[in-house]
């Protein structure tokens, strides 16, 4: 009776242990979207410096990509807050003390496992109902700010990309472009089912943007070319002057597919099943597969990861606090790790979506159990 009971005793220990990991949480959700935004930092310290945007929308940007990264962000919280919280509990004695009181190993850790499983509903629900919409106005917002870029820092001899254009600029002088080569990703001759193999090309000897209109670049004496689906030429046109409105492509690039990133689970089963019976293509439709599970795999994450994070951090404890660190970051780059070659994986289809998604959470949940037994 003194084991039975002493799996329900620790009423007290259990909300001290849940209240002492809320910080070092918060923490560790702070620093890895801080990580996570690096690029994004880059590209707008970039863009406000060199390109004359404005910071305010790109501030805005910034804050609504804040939930994307915090779904990545929330388990390394979560093996931070039990690497740290066990560690400091068993160079206390606060674990020997409950050992020797005859409370069991999986008792001690529950409610490690219980904040777990609360951070895994929250991701979720990060997942499925903020993430989506914040990314899709992060989209809208994005093709807002290069549509009103359009030119960016061009110097000679670089290529530059602009919504569905890639140019290349042999000589830029006071804003007129000589031996330009601009690839056009033509919205007109695609479909999300059928995709043209190779670009409409234009060859232009001079280019510039259009003063009185911004976003529309005027070229002149030169060539388009067309091709076939295996690359032979299919029509070449010479022109004295065209027209090509960048800034209304960006804006149809942008709206041409809602990434998968920006849709619920509802709005991507559905999308799958209709390329399903349109015969898409293997490898994108494997990509959505994959990340449709992922959806649901990424929040389990947190539960699992804390499940290995609590038996290794009783185990090294004594070898010091940085050892809880050191177990934090390891498992958190395993856990990477193994999902993005399992997720390379499922695309190329040498592994099935489902398999591919929950791979990684299923070997870290068996290691988990084994450290578990094994440390009792």
């Amino acid at each position: 009776m003194q084991k039975r009971g002493s799996f329900f005793r620790l009423h007290a220990l259990d909300k001290a242990y849940a209240k002492e990991m809320l910080m070092p949480m918060s923490l560790g959700l702070i620093v890895l979207m801080l990580v996570l935004a690096g690029n994004f930092v880059y590209w707008a310290i970039n863009s406000v410096v060199n390109q004359g945007m404005s910071i305010a929308p790109v501030i805005k940007l910034f804050f609504l990509a804040m939930p994307g990264f915090a779904v990545q962000g929330i388990p390394a919280g979560v093996i931070l807050a039990v690497c740290l919280v066990l560690n400091r509990a068993v160079r206390d004695n606060e674990i020997l003390a409950l050992r020797g009181g005859g409370a069991s190993l999986p008792r001690i850790v529950m409610p490690f496992l219980f904040m777990a499983l609360l951070a895994a509903l929250a991701n979720y629900w990060i997942v499925e109902k903020v993430a989506p919409k914040t990314n899709e106005r992060a989209e809208t917002l994005l093709a807002r700010i290069m549509s009103q870029n359009t030119a960016p820092l061009i110097e000679s001899d670089r290529y530059f990309r602009a919504g569905p254009y890639w140019f290349y600029v042999g000589t830029a002088q006071k804003g007129q472009l000589e031996n330009v080569m601009i690839y056009e990703r033509a919205t007109s001759r695609y479909s999300a089912l059928v995709p043209m193999t190779f670009p409409v090309v234009r060859i232009a000897q001079r280019a510039s943007e259009n003063p009185k209109k911004p976003g529309e670049w005027i070229l002149e004496n030169g060539v388009m070319h067309t091709y076939n689906t295996n690359g032979t030429l299919l029509s070449e046109a010479r022109f004295e002057r065209a027209k090509i409105n960048v800034e209304q492509q960006i804006n149809n690039y942008f709206g041409e597919e809602k990434p998968a990133f920006s849709m619920t689970g509802d709005e991507l089963s559905s999308k799958i099943s209709d390329l399903k019976n349109a015969a898409f293509d293997a490898g994108g439709l494997n990509s959505l597969m994959v990340d449709y599970w992922r959806r649901f795999a990424l929040p389990g994450a947190c539960f699992v990861m804390a499940l290995c994070a609590a038996p290794l951090s009783l185990k090294y404890a004594r070898h010091g606090s940085f050892a809880g660190l050191v177990s934090a970051f390891l498992l958190a780059f395993l856990w990477q790790g193994f999902d993005g070659w399992f997720r390379a994986l499922g695309i190329a289809g040498y592994l099935p979506p489902l398999v591919a998604a929950w791979l990684t959470n299923a070997m870290f949940l068996v290691v988990g159990l084994v450290l578990l037994v094994r440390e009792r």
